[in-house]
């Protein structure tokens, strides 16, 4: 433990360094997370968390995997090239999948070991920079005030991790565009520049970048979230209230802002094409880490999914909604995703059902992939997907 708390004393001192808040107050995720602030209704004070993996993670990979991931971003913000790692298979495991969704800046600082055949020697792993490392230091902390800028102004520290996912999707659908250009090089070859970090810096980006993007700005937060990736598409899958659920921040970007594709059940992701049983989740390499068998069938939001965001109210816990009639009337309802409706009645005049109590997971969260194929489903939004090899 005294070990433990010399490491995370040197990450505060860096993030101090340069201008970066040191974790504190919120729900923000990190290995040992924050106690909850009691803030004033409309406060956001959200810090940056460097080591952040979620329960996906850690039940695809295993605890010890996820523990070493946490030595090896010890090791980086502490601006030293070896950490305590068992062997070579969970080096590579750790190397290859882990830093693009848990934390996407390390894709471009850090890279295997120069000998990678033999990294690991007596239970400690070596690693080298790609840049000198007080140069990965600042970009790091450039890194970090970019995601609490974004968090503080898009959250608030009383929000519900519901609150949070429909936040962060209506920051995507206002903040970020489908890059069209890129799609259309990857049906002419290979393309090697797409990554989450690029979203990040430029507002453009495809579904291998944006779905990264998202869950890592959900476990940020302090939600469960990762990867699903089928039919060459990448999409979001997230656990809220103990249920698991399909979101896709690529397809809202070229529309109204529609909730067809946020907390979807199994059924519904189908729909599009997406049979849930036959995609993969968090790591490309099912034969190898295969993922447990999970369902989202909770279906308590179903009654968005024909309409379009108009407002946000977490005053009141409603959303607004509304949706073109046969007629090209706009037919309006509000939803009340506080109460749960378990009679699952029909669509009512300003008011509709919400979120069952399920019980509550208080966790972690992240995963990764990355290489480029292409979507060509047809009515659907393109994209293309990511291979990473570890």
């Amino acid at each position: 433990m005294k070990k433990r708390f010399r490491i995370l004393a040197v990450v505060l001192a860096l993030f101090v360094f340069f201008d970066v808040c040191p974790p504190a107050a919120g729900e923000a995720v990190s290995r040992s997370p924050a106690p909850a602030a009691e803030s004033a209704s409309g406060q956001s004070s959200y810090v940056f968390r460097p080591g952040v993996c979620s329960v996906y993670m850690e039940e695809v990979f295993g605890e010890a995997m996820c523990e070493t991931w946490f030595r090896l971003v010890d090791a980086v913000m502490a601006g030293e090239d070896t950490f305590a790692c068992p062997d070579q298979h969970t080096y590579d495991w750790v190397m290859g999948q882990f830093p693009r969704l848990c934390f996407p800046v390390l894709t471009e600082l850090i890279s295997y070991a120069k000998n990678r055949q033999n990294s690991v020697r007596n239970g400690v792993a070596g690693f080298t920079y790609l840049v000198p490392r007080e140069v990965a230091a600042a970009r790091i902390a450039e890194f970090a005030k970019q995601i609490e800028q974004i968090l503080n102004e898009t959250l608030r520290d009383d929000y519900s991790d519901f609150e949070k996912a429909l936040a962060l999707y209506d920051y995507f659908f206002r903040n970020f565009q489908y890059d069209w250009e890129t799609y259309e090089r990857t049906k002419e070859s290979y393309v090697d520049y797409t990554t989450t970090l690029r979203l990040f810096r430029t507002g453009k980006g495809i579904c291998s970048e944006i779905a990264p993007a998202y869950s890592y700005l959900l476990m940020q937060a302090g939600v469960d979230a990762t990867v699903m990736m089928g039919n060459d598409h990448e999409w979001s899958y997230v656990r809220i209230n103990g249920c698991n659920y399909h979101i896709d921040p690529t397809y809202v970007l070229d529309t109204d802002e529609s909730l067809a594709y946020f907390m979807m059940t199994d059924t519904q992701r189908g729909k599009d094409g997406f049979d849930p049983e036959k995609c993969t989740m968090t790591s490309n390499y099912s034969q190898d880490h295969p993922h447990p068998s999970y369902t989202a069938d909770n279906d308590s939001f179903s009654a968005l999914w024909d309409y379009q965001l108009d407002a946000f109210l977490p005053e009141e816990h409603r959303l607004r909604c509304w949706k073109w009639t046969e007629g090209w009337e706009k037919e309006r309802f509000v939803f009340d995703y506080e109460q749960a409706d378990e009679s699952k009645a029909g669509l009512l005049p300003e008011a509709c059902r919400s979120v069952r109590n399920c019980s509550r997971f208080i966790r972690s969260a992240a995963s990764r992939t990355a290489s480029g194929v292409i979507c060509t489903i047809p009515g659907f939004f393109p994209c293309t997907s990511s291979r990473a090899f570890p």
